[in-house]
């Protein structure tokens, strides 16, 4: 028996997010050019999907962010354009509005080097 067998196991929980910037012309993801109507249950091109799925980060407690968030994250709704996708319907959306985001208190920043990044 090694000394690691006396350590609780640490539970990961992880959020999947799509991260998307606002703009003059609607909500676009991070990495895309196209704008997404969050509120319509629309299917996408294949070039949209691409943009929506380079876009998807794993926001994973407690290796990268605080469980706090990502309960936070999970208690949001699923946008219904993501809900009929079999690739985005457990994903929630994170809007960066001049690349910030707050989703109940927790401050986010994102990065395309890094990611999201949290305050």
């Amino acid at each position: 028996m090694s000394e690691t067998d006396d350590l609780p196991e640490t539970i990961q929980m992880i959020a999947e997010v799509v991260a998307l910037q606002s703009s003059a012309v609607g909500v676009i993801p991070v990495e895309g050019t196209t704008p997404i109507d969050l509120d319509r249950d629309a299917s996408f091109s294949v070039e949209v999907l691409g943009q929506l799925l380079d876009s998807c980060v794993r926001l994973i407690a407690p290796a990268d962010v605080p469980y706090g968030l990502v309960e936070a994250i999970q208690r949001q709704p699923v946008p219904l354009v993501f809900s009929g996708s079999s690739w985005l319907s457990r994903h929630r959306a994170l809007v960066f509005h001049d690349g910030q985001c707050a989703v109940e208190g927790y401050r986010m920043r994102y990065s395309r080097l890094f990611g999201v990044l949290i305050d």
